[in-house]
Order: C-alpha cells, then sequence, then structure tokens
C-alpha cells in the first residue's frame, strides 16, 4: 500500500508563473521551508540532485514539500560525489 499526502496548493512554478511577483515575505518563507527540507534530506544521507521550481509543491495550507526523488541517491560517510 502506497499512502500519498495531498499538495492542493500546486507547485512553485505555476505559482511564480501565475503570480509574476512574489511578496518578499512570501519568498523568505518559502526559501527557509525549502533550505529546511534540503538540510532534513541531507541529515539522513539523501542528495535529491534535481532540486527545481516544479518539484517544490506546496499544501494550501502554508507547507512546502520537495518530490520527485527519482535521481537521487543514498550517499556513503566521507563520500565525495
Amino acid at each position: 500500500m502506497m499512502v500519498m499526502e495531498y499538495a492542493g496548493g500546486g507547485d512553485l512554478y505555476n505559482l511564480v508563473k501565475k503570480s509574476k511577483n512574489l511578496l518578499e515575505e512570501e519568498t523568505k518563507y518559502i526559501f527557509k521551508k525549502i533550505a529546511q527540507a534540503v538540510a532534513h534530506c541531507h541529515c539522513r544521507s539523501v542528495l535529491h540532485r534535481d532540486i527545481k521550481l516544479d518539484n517544490i509543491l506546496l499544501d494550501g495550507e502554508g507547507g512546502v514539500k520537495i518530490c520527485d526523488f527519482g535521481v537521487s541517491r543514498l550517499m556513503n560517510k566521507n563520500e565525495i560525489i
């Protein structure tokens, strides 16, 4: 069984395309959440390797999700990629 979370806010690409100019406070908040999500992955030795606007989902309640881990990989300790 696979359980998936619904992200009703669409992706960041469509948000930027639709609104043309995001407010500075909204941009700071989204960037902070993306940085926290990437840090969370890196703490668990996961490299996403495809961070782009299309792969950042918004849940409509202020949540930011990273998706599409198709080219991601696990990194071994002290490994250079």
